[in-house]
């Protein structure tokens, strides 16, 4: 994809389900090397390309950083750390319990996607050691060669999700904490972004905070796992919060609903809220971003009727 290019950070396309819809980063240093993100085990192939492409050995990746262990960003971490014999996977508190036992990810996504899907999508995910994970505490820094990497963490998509932020190349890795977006790098247009309130963790008031917080931190490339590199993260963060409001309002009427009705009333009014932002964006072409979103509008749904029945 065709990106403002970023010193020593290279977007890695996983094809999850299809092209363009999930991406992983490298992070060069010197010799060494770091991913962040690493989607499922199916993405493995893709990344280790990049990393020959990029002149490094897999015995040369120190690091697998996880945004969040949500399966399409951390599902693939045991089969990466099983090719990259010195790395250390690098995670929130509440993430790295569950790199290491992974039965209650496996349980949670199987029942949001079915098994069947859930199979296609992720295969087997395997538990990663213990000795291999290293927990990473909010506005921890981490001093790797000559540039430094500052951890946030970051609530409002997941409980247990972090951002990371390297100030040299004032770049920052953002995982789903910063919505869903595409850009005139992915289809012509004006760009749009969207929050996610993907169960069981959404909170609208946390997920503000972290736009403001994300904002705040100066940095003018946003890496965003779904999908690509962005540069105007005012304009993002102006959509986002928009957004977020949509959300917010659903949810307080979502409170009121019978539970007979819950789940349906969250759909339709989901649907309808992405569909009226899309055309608030001036998106050029509807139809091609909703199918992109695909099942994200239902994946929102489903955790709005979580976040009311949390509520209530």
């Amino acid at each position: 994809m065709s990106v403002d290019p970023i010193p020593n950070v290279i977007a890695v396309d996983c094809h999850y389900a299809a092209p363009q819809r999930a991406a992983a980063y490298l992070l060069l240093e010197e010799d060494r090397a770091a991913f962040v993100d690493n989607n499922t085990a199916r993405a493995l192939p893709h990344l280790l390309d990049a990393l020959a492409k990029a002149g490094r050995r897999p015995e040369d990746v120190e690091y697998a950083i996880i945004t969040h262990v949500h399966l399409d960003h951390a599902g693939g971490t045991a089969a990466l750390l099983e090719a990259c014999p010195n790395a250390t996977a690098l995670a929130h508190p509440k993430a790295a319990r569950h790199l290491i036992d992974p039965a209650r990810l496996v349980a949670g996504a199987t029942a949001v996607y079915g098994a069947a899907a859930f199979a296609e999508l992720y295969g087997e995910i395997k538990p990663v050691p213990a000795d291999r994970v290293r927990s990473i505490a909010d506005n921890e820094t981490l001093q790797w060669g000559s540039r430094e990497l500052r951890f946030m963490h970051t609530l409002g998509h997941a409980t247990h999700h972090m951002c990371i932020l390297d100030p040299r190349e004032k770049t920052i890795f953002t995982g789903d904490a910063f919505g869903l977006g595409l850009n005139e790098s992915v289809r012509p247009g004006p760009p749009f972004y969207v929050a996610t309130s993907a169960p069981p963790d959404f909170d609208p008031d946390e997920a503000r905070k972290t736009v403001h917080r994300i904002l705040a931190t100066g940095a003018q490339h946003a890496c965003l796992p779904h999908f690509g590199i962005h540069t105007n993260l005012k304009q993002a963060g102006e959509m986002l919060l928009r957004f977020l409001d949509q959300l917010t309002a659903i949810l307080h009427d979502a409170v009121l609903q019978p539970e007979e009705t819950l789940d349906a009333f969250c759909r339709n009014r989901v649907q309808e809220a992405t569909e009226a932002h899309l055309r608030w964006c001036n998106v050029s072409d509807i139809d091609f971003d909703l199918s992109w979103l695909g099942t994200d509008i239902e994946i929102n749904a489903m955790g709005i009727a979580h976040a009311a029945r949390r509520r209530r």
